[in-house]
Protein backbone atom coordinates (compact mmCIF):
# COMPACT_ATOMS: atom_id res chain seq x y z
CA UNK A 1 0.00 0.00 0.00
CA UNK A 2 1.22 3.34 -1.20
CA UNK A 3 0.82 6.77 0.33
CA UNK A 4 0.21 9.13 -1.72
CA UNK A 5 -36.93 17.42 -28.78
CA UNK A 6 -46.69 23.00 -36.06
CA UNK A 7 -48.48 23.12 -33.00
CA UNK A 8 -51.67 25.02 -32.83
CA UNK A 9 -52.01 28.08 -30.54
CA UNK A 10 -54.65 25.74 -28.68
CA UNK A 11 -51.52 23.28 -28.56
CA UNK A 12 -49.13 25.32 -26.88
CA UNK A 13 -51.53 26.66 -24.30
CA UNK A 14 -52.48 22.77 -23.34
CA UNK A 15 -48.81 22.39 -23.12
CA UNK A 16 -47.70 25.39 -20.98
CA UNK A 17 -50.38 24.28 -18.53
CA UNK A 18 -49.07 21.18 -18.23
CA UNK A 19 -45.73 21.60 -17.64
CA UNK A 20 -47.13 24.35 -15.14
CA UNK A 21 -48.68 21.80 -13.10
CA UNK A 22 -45.87 19.37 -13.34
CA UNK A 23 -43.72 22.04 -11.73
CA UNK A 24 -46.28 22.64 -9.03
CA UNK A 25 -46.31 19.14 -7.91
CA UNK A 26 -42.52 18.56 -7.82
CA UNK A 27 -42.17 21.27 -4.98
CA UNK A 28 -43.74 18.76 -3.37
CA UNK A 29 -40.76 17.86 -0.28
CA UNK A 30 -40.71 19.60 3.02
CA UNK A 31 -37.35 18.48 4.83
CA UNK A 32 -35.98 19.74 8.07
CA UNK A 33 -34.07 18.52 11.07
CA UNK A 34 -36.12 15.59 12.44
CA UNK A 35 -35.21 16.29 15.77
CA UNK A 36 -35.28 20.18 16.16
CA UNK A 37 -37.42 21.20 13.23
CA UNK A 38 -34.28 23.62 12.07
CA UNK A 39 -34.35 24.47 8.57
CA UNK A 40 -30.62 26.03 9.09
CA UNK A 41 -27.20 25.58 10.22
CA UNK A 42 -24.01 27.74 9.95
CA UNK A 43 -21.12 26.33 10.08
CA UNK A 44 -18.84 29.50 11.37
CA UNK A 45 -14.84 29.87 10.85
CA UNK A 46 -15.12 31.41 14.54
CA UNK A 47 -10.75 30.39 14.98
CA UNK A 48 -8.12 31.31 13.03
CA UNK A 49 -7.43 29.39 9.96
CA UNK A 50 -3.48 29.41 9.04
CA UNK A 51 -2.78 28.58 5.84
CA UNK A 52 1.16 27.89 4.49
CA UNK A 53 1.62 29.76 1.37
CA UNK A 54 3.67 26.85 -0.10
CA UNK A 55 0.62 24.38 -0.50
CA UNK A 56 -1.01 26.51 -2.55
CA UNK A 57 -1.10 24.32 -5.66
CA UNK A 58 -4.74 23.79 -7.62
CA UNK A 59 -6.49 21.12 -5.43
CA UNK A 60 -4.55 21.66 -2.11
CA UNK A 61 -6.51 20.96 1.18
CA UNK A 62 -6.35 23.84 3.29
CA UNK A 63 -9.33 23.35 5.86
CA UNK A 64 -11.42 20.22 6.82
CA UNK A 65 -14.38 20.43 9.32
CA UNK A 66 -15.50 18.45 11.65
CA UNK A 67 -18.07 15.54 10.57
CA UNK A 68 -21.56 16.57 11.08
CA UNK A 69 -23.93 14.00 11.28
CA UNK A 70 -27.66 14.94 10.37
CA UNK A 71 -31.18 13.25 10.28
CA UNK A 72 -33.98 14.63 8.42
CA UNK A 73 -38.01 14.46 8.09
CA UNK A 74 -39.23 15.25 4.86
CA UNK A 75 -42.82 15.86 3.99
CA UNK A 76 -45.24 15.62 1.33
CA UNK A 77 -46.39 19.20 1.47
CA UNK A 78 -48.30 19.11 -1.65
CA UNK A 79 -49.95 15.89 -2.48
CA UNK A 80 -47.57 14.26 -4.25
CA UNK A 81 -48.74 10.86 -2.91
CA UNK A 82 -46.25 8.30 -4.84
CA UNK A 83 -43.13 9.48 -3.06
CA UNK A 84 -40.22 11.23 -3.63
CA UNK A 85 -36.52 10.90 -2.89
CA UNK A 86 -34.51 13.48 -1.03
CA UNK A 87 -30.62 15.15 -2.92
CA UNK A 88 -28.61 17.75 -1.82
CA UNK A 89 -29.44 20.76 -4.02
CA UNK A 90 -25.65 22.29 -4.02
CA UNK A 91 -25.09 26.28 -3.99
CA UNK A 92 -29.28 27.08 -3.69
CA UNK A 93 -28.62 30.82 -3.87
CA UNK A 94 -25.86 30.55 -6.67
CA UNK A 95 -23.10 33.40 -4.05
CA UNK A 96 -20.41 30.42 -3.79
CA UNK A 97 -19.30 31.30 -7.07
CA UNK A 98 -18.50 34.75 -5.65
CA UNK A 99 -16.01 33.57 -2.58
CA UNK A 100 -12.68 34.61 -3.45
CA UNK A 101 -10.85 32.96 -6.75
CA UNK A 102 -7.98 31.56 -4.39
CA UNK A 103 -10.69 29.72 -2.77
CA UNK A 104 -12.90 26.46 -3.42
CA UNK A 105 -15.08 25.66 -0.41
CA UNK A 106 -17.23 22.63 -0.88
CA UNK A 107 -18.86 19.85 0.66
CA UNK A 108 -17.59 15.99 1.60
CA UNK A 109 -20.62 13.72 1.44
CA UNK A 110 -19.73 9.91 1.39
CA UNK A 111 -16.21 10.26 1.31
CA UNK A 112 -16.40 12.39 -2.45
CA UNK A 113 -15.47 15.66 -2.44
CA UNK A 114 -17.99 18.09 -3.58
CA UNK A 115 -17.65 21.48 -5.16
CA UNK A 116 -21.45 22.95 -5.16
CA UNK A 117 -22.29 24.29 -8.54
CA UNK A 118 -25.90 25.91 -8.58
CA UNK A 119 -28.84 23.56 -10.17
CA UNK A 120 -26.77 20.49 -9.17
CA UNK A 121 -27.67 17.76 -7.05
CA UNK A 122 -26.66 14.85 -5.02
CA UNK A 123 -29.24 11.96 -4.00
CA UNK A 124 -29.51 11.30 -0.69
CA UNK A 125 -32.09 8.85 -0.34
CA UNK A 126 -36.21 8.44 -0.06
CA UNK A 127 -37.94 11.42 1.28
CA UNK A 128 -41.44 10.23 1.08
CA UNK A 129 -43.16 7.34 -0.13
CA UNK A 130 -46.10 5.56 -1.19
CA UNK A 131 -49.01 5.01 1.48
CA UNK A 132 -50.97 2.28 -0.67
CA UNK A 133 -54.47 2.84 -0.86
CA UNK A 134 -55.66 -0.88 -2.03
CA UNK A 135 -56.61 -0.06 -5.30
CA UNK A 136 -53.13 0.07 -6.99
CA UNK A 137 -52.54 3.86 -5.98
CA UNK A 138 -50.95 6.20 -3.74
CA UNK A 139 -53.00 7.28 -0.57
CA UNK A 140 -52.22 11.54 0.12
CA UNK A 141 -50.04 12.79 1.64
CA UNK A 142 -46.94 10.60 0.62
CA UNK A 143 -45.30 8.62 3.76
CA UNK A 144 -42.31 11.06 5.30
CA UNK A 145 -39.23 9.47 5.76
CA UNK A 146 -36.12 10.57 7.49
CA UNK A 147 -32.99 10.74 6.28
CA UNK A 148 -29.50 10.41 7.58
CA UNK A 149 -26.60 12.56 6.02
CA UNK A 150 -23.07 12.91 7.09
CA UNK A 151 -20.86 15.40 5.91
CA UNK A 152 -18.00 18.08 6.08
CA UNK A 153 -17.15 21.03 4.25
CA UNK A 154 -13.80 21.82 3.36
CA UNK A 155 -11.61 24.42 1.98
CA UNK A 156 -8.91 24.01 -1.16
CA UNK A 157 -6.84 26.19 -3.33
CA UNK A 158 -7.41 26.69 -6.53
CA UNK A 159 -4.03 28.14 -7.89
CA UNK A 160 -4.89 31.46 -7.95
CA UNK A 161 -3.14 34.14 -5.78
CA UNK A 162 -4.61 34.99 -2.16
CA UNK A 163 -5.13 39.05 -1.73
CA UNK A 164 -1.89 40.10 -1.23
CA UNK A 165 -2.39 41.25 2.44
CA UNK A 166 -2.47 37.65 3.24
CA UNK A 167 -5.87 38.00 4.63
CA UNK A 168 -9.54 36.80 3.58
CA UNK A 169 -11.69 39.91 4.14
CA UNK A 170 -15.39 37.96 3.50
CA UNK A 171 -17.70 37.71 6.34
CA UNK A 172 -20.77 36.69 4.17
CA UNK A 173 -22.80 33.51 5.07
CA UNK A 174 -22.83 31.29 2.26
CA UNK A 175 -25.78 28.28 1.45
CA UNK A 176 -23.71 25.22 0.63
CA UNK A 177 -26.70 22.97 -0.02
CA UNK A 178 -30.67 22.22 0.48
CA UNK A 179 -31.84 19.14 1.72
CA UNK A 180 -35.08 19.10 -1.38
CA UNK A 181 -37.04 16.73 -3.75
CA UNK A 182 -36.31 15.66 -7.39
CA UNK A 183 -38.25 18.91 -8.60
CA UNK A 184 -35.71 21.24 -7.61
CA UNK A 185 -35.79 24.42 -4.93
CA UNK A 186 -38.84 24.91 -2.84
CA UNK A 187 -39.02 28.38 -2.64
CA UNK A 188 -40.94 28.91 0.54
CA UNK A 189 -38.76 30.61 3.32
CA UNK A 190 -37.92 28.37 5.92
CA UNK A 191 -39.29 24.79 4.57
CA UNK A 192 -36.05 23.40 3.92
CA UNK A 193 -32.94 22.56 5.47
CA UNK A 194 -29.89 24.70 4.07
CA UNK A 195 -26.37 24.29 5.59
CA UNK A 196 -24.48 27.66 5.52
CA UNK A 197 -20.94 28.51 6.17
CA UNK A 198 -19.07 31.82 7.34
CA UNK A 199 -16.08 33.28 9.06
CA UNK A 200 -14.02 32.66 5.75
CA UNK A 201 -12.62 36.55 6.78
CA UNK A 202 -10.77 34.07 9.52
CA UNK A 203 -8.16 32.53 6.95
CA UNK A 204 -5.10 33.70 7.22
CA UNK A 205 -1.96 32.80 4.69
CA UNK A 206 1.15 32.13 6.68
CA UNK A 207 4.83 31.37 6.42
CA UNK A 208 5.12 27.66 7.63
CA UNK A 209 6.20 24.62 5.47
CA UNK A 210 6.65 21.26 7.11
CA UNK A 211 8.39 18.57 5.60
CA UNK A 212 6.19 15.56 5.72
CA UNK A 213 7.33 12.43 5.30
CA UNK A 214 5.79 8.60 5.91
CA UNK A 215 7.49 5.76 7.79
CA UNK A 216 7.01 2.46 7.25
CA UNK A 217 8.58 -1.65 6.65
CA UNK A 218 9.27 -0.47 3.08
CA UNK A 219 9.99 3.14 2.45
CA UNK A 220 6.88 5.06 2.30
CA UNK A 221 4.93 2.00 1.36
CA UNK A 222 3.92 -0.85 3.54
CA UNK A 223 4.43 -4.46 2.63
CA UNK A 224 2.06 -6.76 4.24
CA UNK A 225 4.28 -9.80 2.54
CA UNK A 226 2.84 -12.88 1.35
CA UNK A 227 -1.16 -13.65 2.54
CA UNK A 228 -2.36 -17.29 2.30
CA UNK A 229 -5.36 -16.90 0.24
CA UNK A 230 -6.88 -19.83 2.25
CA UNK A 231 -6.76 -17.90 5.43
CA UNK A 232 -9.77 -15.92 4.68
CA UNK A 233 -12.67 -15.55 6.97
CA UNK A 234 -15.27 -12.68 6.26
CA UNK A 235 -14.34 -10.03 8.60
CA UNK A 236 -11.33 -11.12 10.12
CA UNK A 237 -8.39 -8.92 10.46
CA UNK A 238 -5.55 -10.95 9.25
CA UNK A 239 -2.76 -8.68 9.37
CA UNK A 240 -1.69 -5.27 10.95
CA UNK A 241 0.84 -3.13 9.65
CA UNK A 242 2.80 -0.24 11.87
CA UNK A 243 3.53 3.09 10.30
CA UNK A 244 3.84 6.60 10.76
CA UNK A 245 3.71 10.18 9.30
CA UNK A 246 6.22 12.66 10.48
CA UNK A 247 6.12 16.15 10.41
CA UNK A 248 9.58 17.72 10.11
CA UNK A 249 9.23 21.77 11.45
CA UNK A 250 13.09 22.36 10.57
CA UNK A 251 13.29 25.78 9.08
CA UNK A 252 9.85 25.43 8.05
CA UNK A 253 9.21 29.06 8.91
CA UNK A 254 8.67 31.33 11.47
CA UNK A 255 4.87 31.22 11.62
CA UNK A 256 4.65 27.36 12.95
CA UNK A 257 4.73 27.22 16.54
CA UNK A 258 1.67 26.76 18.69
CA UNK A 259 0.06 25.71 15.73
CA UNK A 260 -1.85 22.26 15.77
CA UNK A 261 -1.54 19.83 12.36
CA UNK A 262 -3.83 17.64 11.17
CA UNK A 263 -4.26 14.81 8.66
CA UNK A 264 -6.69 13.58 6.59
CA UNK A 265 -6.58 10.61 3.86
CA UNK A 266 -8.32 10.19 0.79
CA UNK A 267 -7.64 7.97 -2.29
CA UNK A 268 -8.30 7.24 -5.73
CA UNK A 269 -8.78 3.30 -5.49
CA UNK A 270 -12.78 2.05 -4.80
CA UNK A 271 -13.49 2.53 -1.59
CA UNK A 272 -16.30 0.45 0.33
CA UNK A 273 -18.18 2.04 3.72
CA UNK A 274 -15.91 4.98 3.85
CA UNK A 275 -13.07 3.65 5.48
CA UNK A 276 -12.16 0.12 3.48
CA UNK A 277 -9.36 0.82 0.64
CA UNK A 278 -9.95 -1.53 -2.33
CA UNK A 279 -7.21 -2.22 -4.59
CA UNK A 280 -10.08 -3.15 -6.82
CA UNK A 281 -13.43 -3.56 -6.93
CA UNK A 282 -14.19 -7.06 -6.48
CA UNK A 283 -10.47 -7.77 -4.91
CA UNK A 284 -12.30 -9.28 -1.34
CA UNK A 285 -9.94 -7.93 0.44
CA UNK A 286 -9.52 -4.13 1.52
CA UNK A 287 -6.94 -1.64 3.87
CA UNK A 288 -8.11 0.04 6.77
CA UNK A 289 -6.02 2.78 8.51
CA UNK A 290 -6.19 3.25 12.06
CA UNK A 291 -4.07 5.21 15.20
CA UNK A 292 -1.92 2.72 16.82
CA UNK A 293 -3.42 3.55 20.12
CA UNK A 294 -7.02 2.55 19.31
CA UNK A 295 -5.84 0.05 16.37
CA UNK A 296 -9.96 -1.32 15.60
CA UNK A 297 -11.11 2.49 15.43
CA UNK A 298 -10.64 2.95 11.74
CA UNK A 299 -10.42 6.52 9.82
CA UNK A 300 -12.71 7.81 7.39
CA UNK A 301 -11.55 8.99 3.99
CA UNK A 302 -11.59 12.42 4.40
CA UNK A 303 -11.88 12.70 7.53
CA UNK A 304 -9.34 15.41 9.60
CA UNK A 305 -7.46 13.32 12.32
CA UNK A 306 -4.88 15.63 15.08
CA UNK A 307 -1.41 14.94 14.10
CA UNK A 308 0.09 16.84 17.23
CA UNK A 309 0.60 20.26 18.49
CA UNK A 310 3.60 21.87 16.86
CA UNK A 311 6.34 22.70 19.92
CA UNK A 312 9.55 21.75 19.06
CA UNK A 313 11.02 20.28 15.59
CA UNK A 314 9.39 17.10 14.95
CA UNK A 315 6.06 15.99 15.04
CA UNK A 316 5.47 11.99 14.66
CA UNK A 317 2.00 9.93 14.96
CA UNK A 318 2.05 6.29 14.69
CA UNK A 319 -0.97 5.11 12.88
CA UNK A 320 -1.89 0.94 11.13
CA UNK A 321 -3.03 -0.35 7.68
CA UNK A 322 -5.03 -3.43 8.77
CA UNK A 323 -5.56 -5.74 5.52
CA UNK A 324 -9.66 -7.20 6.28
CA UNK A 325 -10.87 -10.08 4.20
CA UNK A 326 -14.25 -9.01 3.04
CA UNK A 327 -14.66 -12.64 0.92
CA UNK A 328 -13.63 -16.38 1.60
CA UNK A 329 -12.66 -16.16 -2.18
CA UNK A 330 -10.12 -13.36 -2.60
CA UNK A 331 -8.25 -12.59 -5.77
CA UNK A 332 -4.94 -13.82 -5.98
CA UNK A 333 -1.38 -12.57 -6.86
CA UNK A 334 0.29 -9.06 -5.99
CA UNK A 335 -2.03 -6.00 -5.05
CA UNK A 336 -0.81 -2.59 -4.88
CA UNK A 337 -3.55 0.09 -3.40
CA UNK A 338 -2.34 3.80 -2.05
CA UNK A 339 -3.82 6.60 0.21
CA UNK A 340 -2.91 10.56 0.07
CA UNK A 341 -2.26 12.25 3.07
CA UNK A 342 -3.48 16.07 3.65
CA UNK A 343 -1.76 18.12 6.56
CA UNK A 344 -3.93 21.25 7.41
CA UNK A 345 -3.40 23.96 10.00
CA UNK A 346 -5.72 24.50 13.24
Amino acid sequence: MCFFNKLTRAGLIFLSLLATLFSANSFALSCKDAFTGSAKQVISLDQPINVSTANLQPGQLLWRSQTFSSTFKCEDTDGFPKGENAYLWWDPTKLVRSIHNSLQVGVTFKSVDYNPVAQQNTLVGPGTVCRPNGRGGCRSPAQSQTVKVEYSVYIKATGNPPPQSGQITDNNQYALFQVDGVGGLNSRPDSNFRSYITGLGNIRFISCNPQITVVANNGSTVNFGKIPARNAVVGKIEKQMPFSVEANLTGAGQDCQGKTLMASFSTTYPTQDTTTILPTSNSGFGILISKADTPLTWIPMNTPQTLGYINGSVISTNFLASLKWLSTTPKEGMFNASANIDVTFK
